[in-house]
């Protein structure tokens, strides 16, 4: 309860956020949030922070008993031009609830191909098309961060590496030669539009509270699959 910073690893989302309300460890966290605590961490742990997010939960390698065996989700995690056709494995990216501490639907590693051999990216604007009423989208390209600091963001873009923004193109692109960034995405219509985030600004201005929800049916078959209730050692 007296923590200053609070680091979640990259991990199975569902079965960590599960986990958390069994042991009320979401109520601590989000009192921490209230008290100014610093909330971090990297691909699930990204997710966790929002109210949901685009996320590989499903994956078999990212279940408890394969982790305790020494495997890695994160390490199946490729740049954009997508995995070996030969090695692709047959699982779905889930709609993942989080702790709401921030408002938004949070796609990490927005700009690269898992072991399903899916670009993130795409798949989730199939995702946004399911959850149409009113979710915002926040994608963050793997080399790149979102800093929030009480009402204010700001974004960090690791130098060097590839990312989506391209100068002089308002959509991500995909060709590895742009820098790391943040897009939000939206419906609008029957279209999802992906605008660049400013490199600092209000958050307000580009988060806001969701007018609906609607739950992924495809998340109990993943519960069932990795059962946070069990206990382990």
């Amino acid at each position: 309860a007296r923590a200053d910073i609070v680091l979640v690893s990259g991990g199975n989302t569902l079965f960590a956020v599960d986990r958390w309300k069994r042991f009320g460890l979401d109520e601590e966290l989000r009192k921490a949030a209230q008290r100014g605590c610093v909330l971090t961490g990297g691909s699930a742990g990204a997710i966790c922070w929002f109210d949901a997010g685009h996320s590989d939960s499903a994956d078999p390698q990212s279940y408890a008993e394969a982790m305790l065996a020494g495997g890695s989700a994160a390490a199946s995690t490729q740049g954009a031009s997508g995995s070996d056709s030969s090695d692709v494995k047959p699982w779905e990216y889930i709609r993942c609830g989080g702790l709401g501490v921030l408002p938004g639907l949070c796609c990490p590693h927005h700009d690269r191909t898992q072991s399903n051999g899916v670009l993130r990216s795409q798949d989730f604007d199939g995702m946004l098309l399911r959850h149409a009423q009113g979710e915002t989208g926040v994608c963050i390209d793997h080399f790149a961060a979102l800093v929030v600091d009480g009402a204010d963001y700001s974004i960090l873009s690791l130098e060097g590496k590839p990312g989506t923004a391209l100068a002089g193109r308002d959509a991500p692109d995909f060709t590895g030669a742009g820098t790391p960034w943040i897009w939000i995405k939206r419906v609008v219509g029957d279209a999802v539009v992906a605008t660049r985030l400013a490199p600092r600004g209000r958050l307000a201005d580009v988060l806001t509270p969701a007018t609906a929800i609607v739950e992924d049916p495809r998340v109990e078959a993943a519960r069932a699959a990795n059962p946070s209730d069990v206990d382990r050692p």
